[in-house]
């Protein structure tokens, strides 16, 4: 079957949902609401998703396909995904405006980068297609008002290690280009009462779930609060230098 044809039946069985299906639940000062523990189910769906994708990866081989174009990308930017299931929980209310918890899981986790560019010559291919050099867990999209999305996502620092049990866990705020939005934040306007209250919303997820379980933010994030905050680096096993001392001292043996 041509590739083209089973990139249709892709499509249409794993879906790329957007927007709001039905109203959301809001959680008012007082009230609170644990994050849903189950997953959403996609078995029968991504069993179908990963045989269509192993499909169109032979036959491409088959026909010696090639991209007409080869997109540059960073090196470490990560696997491909296809189609996503974003998983919400209820709206928390915050000072002037809400957070929405979030996740999301793949239908295909791992996509072979050649069937991505195929893909991605396609009409709507992009819709589908994701990068990920992390694993995506709870975060957190700040709305201006209940029904709409803006480009501004939350999320903790979780390479973080507290000092003392009273020690306060970063938040962290960053653009965020996934899906699509209709509201472009300005973070750097946010009032302390605004970064207090976003925190104090969100803080008792940590009681609640394991650390590993929420999205760490990126380098290019910055502290809501504490206001003062500092990402955690990443881990380095050993730095260039290092390295190439130990080069030089293994030449010399």
């Amino acid at each position: 079957m041509n590739p083209e044809v089973l990139a249709r039946f892709l499509f249409e069985t794993a879906p790329h949902p957007e927007g709001y299906t039905e109203p959301p639940i809001v959680l008012y000062e007082g009230e609170w609401s644990p994050l849903p523990e189950e997953t959403p189910v996609i078995g029968p769906t991504k069993d179908r998703a990963i045989q269509l994708v192993e499909d169109i990866a032979q036959k491409l081989k088959d026909s010696n396909w090639r991209p007409d174009l080869r997109p540059a990308f960073q090196p470490d930017c990560g696997p491909w995904k296809f189609g996503v299931i974003r998983q919400r929980a209820a709206i928390r209310k915050i000072h002037r405006g809400y957070l929405e918890p979030f996740r999301r899981f793949a239908f295909v986790d791992d996509l072979p980068e050649l069937v991505a560019l195929f893909l991605i010559g396609l009409p709507g291919g992009e819709d589908y297609l994701d990068r990920d050099n992390h694993s995506v867990g709870w975060h957190y999209h700040y709305l201006p008002d209940r029904y709409t999305r803006s480009d501004v996502i939350l999320s903790w620092d979780t390479r973080w290690v507290p000092p003392n049990q009273c020690a306060i866990r970063p938040i962290f705020e960053e653009k965020h280009g996934e899906g699509r939005y209709s509201f472009r934040a300005n973070p750097w306007l946010w009032g302390d009462a605004k970064k207090q209250s976003m925190h104090e919303m969100c803080a008792p997820d940590l009681r609640r779930w394991p650390i590993e379980t929420f999205r760490c933010a990126s380098n290019k994030a910055g502290a809501v609060w504490p206001a003062t905050a500092t990402l955690t680096p990443v881990p380095v096993a050993a730095s260039v230098g290092s390295r190439t001392a130990k080069k030089k001292r293994s030449g010399r043996r």
